[in-house]
């Protein structure tokens, strides 16, 4: 009986040695996803695969929400004068980084072995390139003015970004800045870094400009811009005399010889939520003209 004992027990140890280690390990696996644990870092990779999965209407709505803070990311700024449709082939180019130190750039956007700068720039000429086709897009469908065509030669100042947080649900974009300007026009843009769509724009011109919408004027404005920032629908009302005035009317009306400021909203809604977008025009003196959208 105890040789019989004896044997039983080893068979026991032998097999005790061959699957409890699998058993424990089974077990221990199951207990890890029952009780998923996240590290600090986990967190952070998490909030910010959220952030990028936002949409351009969820961040408009973000923007006008008005509850986002602001942090700016780099203060780099690129300059570049006369550049073509090629970007800055060409092209006298200025690089500034964070108004301290000023590179003067080769025509090909060379900076003697500097690559940082070199990298910076041809981030900035791309952005140019990006949003010159954004224009001529929006300019097509009646959601800006007829400005430039393809050809036309721009100036154009590139800004740092800046990351907007919702303090609230930690979500997360990030933006850029580009003003462009050629003949009596200039605009400055606020633009999405991740899908490149254009988010804000102040338009400014002389009393040499005169903005012109095409043959059915701005009447496609609200419908286009709903459209580009993937809203769900624009206000049926929102082609009323005040925004056709403003967008139509502002270098033309009887206090041109004057200051004239003239605001409105266009109403959006996206998932339900309502988002009232505001429009301005402005006049100083008879000289200079303003549009602003979204600002």
């Amino acid at each position: 009986m105890r040789k019989t004992g004896a044997v039983l027990v080893a068979a026991a140890l032998i097999a005790a040695a061959f699957f409890l280690p699998e058993i424990l390990s089974s077990w221990n696996d199951r207990q890890l996803l029952d009780n998923v644990s996240l590290l600090p870092q986990d967190i952070q990779r998490e909030g910010f695969a959220e952030s990028v999965q936002l949409t351009v209407a969820e961040k408009v709505l973000l923007l006008r929400d008005g509850r986002l803070t602001a942090m700016d990311l780099s203060r780099e700024t690129v300059e570049i004068v006369a550049s073509g449709p090629d970007g800055g082939s060409g092209s006298v180019s200025v690089f500034i980084f964070d108004g301290e130190s000023e590179v003067i750039l080769a025509p090909d956007g060379s900076a003697g072995g500097d690559a940082y700068t070199e990298e910076i720039f041809r981030l900035w000429d791309d952005r140019l390139a990006e949003v010159r086709q954004e224009i001529l897009n929006l300019q097509a469908l009646g959601g800006l003015p007829m400005l430039w065509d393809s050809g036309s030669s721009l100036s154009y100042t590139g800004y740092g970004e800046r990351l907007y947080v919702d303090p609230d649900t930690r979500m997360s974009f990030q933006v850029y800045r580009i003003a462009l300007s050629s003949g009596p026009y200039s605009v400055e843009l606020m633009v999405d870094v991740q899908t490149g769509r254009i988010l804000s724009f102040s338009l400014q011109w002389d009393r040499d400009g005169s903005p012109n919408w095409g043959m059915r004027d701005a009447s496609g404005f609200g419908g286009i811009w709903r459209n580009y920032w993937e809203m769900d629908s624009v206000g049926s009302g929102w082609y009323n005399s005040n925004t056709r005035n403003i967008l139509e009317q502002i270098a033309h009306t009887p206090w041109k010889d004057g200051d004239y400021d003239a605001y409105g909203q266009i109403f959006f809604t996206y998932d339900g939520q309502s988002i009232s977008v505001p429009l301005e025009g402005r006049g100083v003196n008879g000289r200079n003209f303003m549009l602003n959208w979204n600002c």
